[in-house]
């Protein structure tokens, strides 16, 4: 996973000193595209043609015969009819394009929902701890660099959810300037073999567009919904850290929302300026 992050870290990269919705324009409109091209020849266009000229041919039969309840009814139960054909003929590209499109939506999730902190805000760094670490309350010690500080001791939490043991390490942390700044967790003895630390990186550059994840772990399935660094290996004692980045908004011509609306709006725009040059039926 993570060599596929950089992949979509190296699309985006020219887009990372400006505004917002100029890489999320780009990315939509590769995504539809993407899905454009993928329905054109994964579909049954002509199937799809005439589903659509069905369903007008009875709407038009409702506006004619609106009198006439038999006739509306059969042209009611045609619309149904064909409208499931479309939906039925739409199944098979959906199918095909559903994982890559939620590569690339994902990957606009933690470009454009979270920001970089500013100097002077404070945040949350939370560790999720094996229990099997033993003694895991005093094993784990925390460095920072000159650009952060801890402004409260650190907050242990152990508890049982669902039948499972939870431990927890809150560190509440001040950004003092900009910058990445690299924090580092010193592990206990003999937790990850060789290795007897892991850092992170903080990123406080609220001028560029990064990919920020708040939640970093190990395993498929958490670094798929979660694009991660591949900071944090098996064997180091530490299943999950989050930090607690604050939410950000898109600027979509003077409207400041979350992103998914601009790129909502730009995808029928570019669904249908796309249509006559991929020559698709949708």
């Amino acid at each position: 996973m993570v060599f596929i992050q950089k992949i979509f870290d190296l699309i985006f990269l020219p887009f990372s000193s400006l505004a917002p919705i100029w890489g999320l324009a780009f990315a939509t409109l590769l995504v539809t595209a993407f899905a454009l091209i993928i329905y054109k020849y994964t579909s049954n266009q002509e199937g799809i043609k005439q589903a659509k000229e069905k369903i007008k041919a009875h709407f038009v039969e409702v506006w004619l015969f609106i009198d006439d309840p038999i006739l509306i009814l059969r042209a009611q139960a045609g619309i149904l009819k064909n409208g499931l054909k479309y939906l039925g003929y739409a199944l098979v590209p959906l199918a095909i394009m559903i994982l890559p499109v939620l590569l690339f939506l994902v990957n606009c999730e933690f470009r454009y929902h979270y920001r970089s902190f500013k100097p002077g805000e404070s945040f949350l760094l939370k560790l999720y701890i094996s229990p099997e670490i033993p003694n895991w309350q005093n094993a784990f010690q925390l460095r920072l660099p000159e650009g952060l500080k801890l402004t409260a001791p650190p907050l242990r939490i152990q508890e049982n959810k669902a039948g499972k043991q939870i431990c927890e390490i809150d560190y509440r942390i001040k950004v003092l300037e900009k910058g990445r700044h690299k924090l580092e967790i010193i592990l206990p003895t003999g937790a990850s073999g060789s290795h007897d630390s892991l850092q992170l990186i903080i990123f406080a550059q609220p001028e560029k567009n990064l990919r920020l994840n708040p939640v970093e772990g190990a395993g498929f399935s958490l670094n798929f919904w979660h694009p991660g660094y591949g900071w944090i290996k098996s064997g180091s004692g530490i299943e999950r850290v989050e930090i607690t980045y604050p939410q950000a908004e898109v600027n979509f011509l003077g409207w400041r929302t979350w992103w998914v609306w601009p790129m909502i709006i730009l995808m029928f725009i570019f669904a249908f300026a796309l249509k006559p040059i991929i020559r698709v039926e949708f």
